[in-house]
């Protein structure tokens, strides 16, 4: 382990820069160990990939605070630990606010007949621009917002790639959102 940790140090290159071999060396080395922390934290694949990019980059970018006092692993473990726990915060205050601006609109103050027949307008619109859309995209949309179904479940209902899932939710909403914006 300590020859890791010198090849660690000797690539940082404390006082001089790291060429592209040497990142992908790091990166080749670490990035299974800062998915694994991330992944602790989540507990979800997908997002667990996501924040273990944005932990490496991280650690690249603050290279030049590294300076020797501990391990270059204890390092980036505490980095990663503390960037899942950031994140975790970050969300939940987001989950909060979303839930409270529901409640807004679900309160009783907020009903009124001029609301409800505004709201049934726009409930006519979005189905009349979602039949224009391609039967592809339209099952997706469906899936995920009308019976509120993971990508995951998407995927496996309708026999699909995960990416091609995204791909087609992605152009689905881009392809509304133009509707809108015609």
């Amino acid at each position: 382990m300590e020859i890791k940790q010198d090849k660690a140090i000797y690539l940082m290159g404390l006082n001089q820069g790291l060429n592209e071999q040497n990142v992908n060396e790091l990166y080749v080395e670490y990035k299974r160990k800062v998915y694994t922390i991330a992944l602790s934290y989540v507990k979800d694949y997908y997002l667990a990939e996501d924040l273990s990019h944005e932990i490496l980059i991280k650690c690249y970018l603050t290279r030049d605070k590294f300076k020797g006092d501990c391990s270059f692993h204890s390092w980036m473990y505490r980095i990663s630990v503390n960037h899942c726990i950031d994140f975790l915060r970050k969300s939940y205050r987001k989950r909060d606010l979303l839930y409270e601006d529901i409640n807004i609109f679900n309160s009783e103050d907020a009903y009124n007949p001029e609301s409800e027949v505004l709201n049934l307008c726009d409930q006519e619109e979005l189905r009349d621009h979602l039949r224009q859309l391609p039967s592809k995209y339209q099952e997706v949309i469906i899936h995920f917002y009308f019976k509120d179904q993971s990508l995951r479940d998407i995927v496996n209902e309708l026999n699909i790639n995960l990416s091609t899932a995204k791909t087609r939710l992605f152009r689905a909403k881009k392809m509304l959102r133009e509707f809108y914006y015609m």
